[in-house]
């Protein structure tokens, strides 16, 4: 899987983007690593912490094989398998506009964003972002290499995933901390339950 962002990471402390506009968009592969078995809540601790280990959202990828002058490197780049889904969370879109704005959301398509005779890089496109208060996704597709029942039938898992982990991030008594959260503490995820399971006991 590819994951897109807006590629403006403050990659250091004296680095200023005010002075710019709109994203200067990054690309970077991502494997995921999850088991069959796992269950909702250690699913996203082990999804959150991976994707919390990559350097600087990825950012570092794409100036490698693009801009770097090690041959070597960029052509063993090049010769990987590239990813055949790519996913963005563009954000809350719903902070991009006051309720006092001339401008607004329209609700209709507004068609295509590319032509038709465009050559996909991926084969799935999965667009994320919060709208009205809602979270929407836009999954693009070839009809030529998917059926529409196909992605229909993703779309279902995907929405039966969600639900699953919103109804156990609701059950919840308390906040369910990964290792990410405490990074001065150094310690395995089953070595941050006992600590935090003695601190509980302990008020």
């Amino acid at each position: 899987m590819a994951l897109e962002s807006h590629g403006r990471e403050e990659l250091f402390e004296d680095l200023n983007l005010s002075r710019t506009v709109g994203w200067f968009t990054s690309m970077f592969p991502v494997l995921l690593e999850l088991k069959k078995s796992t269950d909702p809540g250690e699913a996203l601790k082990t999804i959150k912490e991976q994707l919390r280990s990559i350097p600087n959202r990825g950012i570092g990828y794409s100036i490698l094989r693009y801009l770097s002058q090690d041959k070597e490197k960029v052509e063993l780049l090049k010769s990987l398998p590239q990813p055949e889904l790519v996913f963005n969370y563009s954000g809350q879109f719903d902070q991009t506009f006051s309720p006092s704005s001339l401008f607004k959301f329209v609700q209709d398509s507004s068609g295509l964003d590319s032509s038709p005779r465009n050559n996909r890089s991926e084969l799935l496109e999965i667009n994320a972002l919060v709208v009205n208060g809602q979270l929407r996704f836009d999954l693009t597709y070839s009809e030529k290499i998917h059926r529409h029942s196909t992605i229909e039938k993703l779309a279902q898992n995907l929405v039966e995933a969600l639900e699953a982990l919103i109804n156990h991030c609701q059950s919840l008594q308390g906040k369910s901390y990964t290792p990410s959260d405490f990074p001065e503490l150094e310690l395995s995820q089953k070595g941050l339950d006992r600590f935090l399971t003695k601190l509980s006991r302990s008020k």
